[in-house]
């Protein structure tokens, strides 16, 4: 699972900059799950973070979280039919 503090329009969804590279060289192609506009912290009055919006990191989550659970689930279960089988 990658999780971004950016929206997918401003994305590194093609594993730049990342060890993903290793991680295929060692163990086969990886599955990959993105979080979007993932909140940094628990409360954003204890930190100057200018650049982020606490409202619509909120509102991103509140519209994708559901969504986010139920791939990171779907996911988590191909892992696990792949071990088993």
């Amino acid at each position: 699972m990658e999780t971004m503090n950016g929206l997918p329009e401003r994305n590194n969804s093609q594993g730049y900059g990342s060890m993903e590279y290793c991680i295929k060289a060692a163990l086969g192609e990886p599955e990959r799950l993105i979080a979007y506009n993932t909140y940094q912290v628990k409360n954003y009055d204890r930190f100057e973070l200018g650049s982020f919006s606490e409202e619509a990191k909120r509102q991103w989550r509140d519209e994708h979280w559901e969504q986010d659970l139920q791939k990171a689930y779907e996911a988590g279960r191909r892992m696990a039919e792949k071990i088993l089988n």
